[in-house]
C-alpha cells in the first residue's frame, strides 16, 4: 500500500511538471505569420515637453475618478468579473 501511494504521488508530480512546462511554453510570445510586425514609435525632441504637460493633466484627471470608473478604464469587463466573484463567494459560505 505504501509503494502504491509513492507511485501515485510520483505520477501526479510528473503530470504537474508537464502541465507547468506546457503552460510556460504556451505563454511565450511568438509572431504568427498572419500577425503584423511591431513597429517602433518615433520620438521627437519637441514631443517630450508636450508629453510631460499632457501627463500632468491626465494625472489630475485620473485622480478624480472613482474606483469603479478607474476599473472600467483598465479592464472594461472587470466590474462584471468582480460581481461574479462576490456572488460565488456568498454562495460558497
Amino acid at each position: 500500500m505504501k509503494t502504491l501511494s509513492v507511485v501515485l504521488l510520483f505520477i501526479l508530480s510528473l503530470v504537474t511538471l508537464f502541465a507547468a512546462a506546457r503552460a510556460d511554453a504556451l505563454s511565450q510570445p511568438s509572431i504568427q505569420p498572419r500577425m503584423a510586425r511591431p513597429v517602433p514609435l518615433a520620438e521627437g525632441e519637441g514631443d517630450k515637453k508636450d508629453d510631460k504637460k499632457d501627463d500632468e493633466e491626465d494625472e489630475e484627471e485620473y485622480r478624480g475618478l472613482s474606483q469603479r470608473a478607474s476599473l472600467e478604464l483598465v479592464d472594461p469587463r472587470g466590474l462584471e468579473d468582480l460581481l461574479r466573484l462576490r456572488v460565488a463567494a456568498h454562495r460558497a459560505f
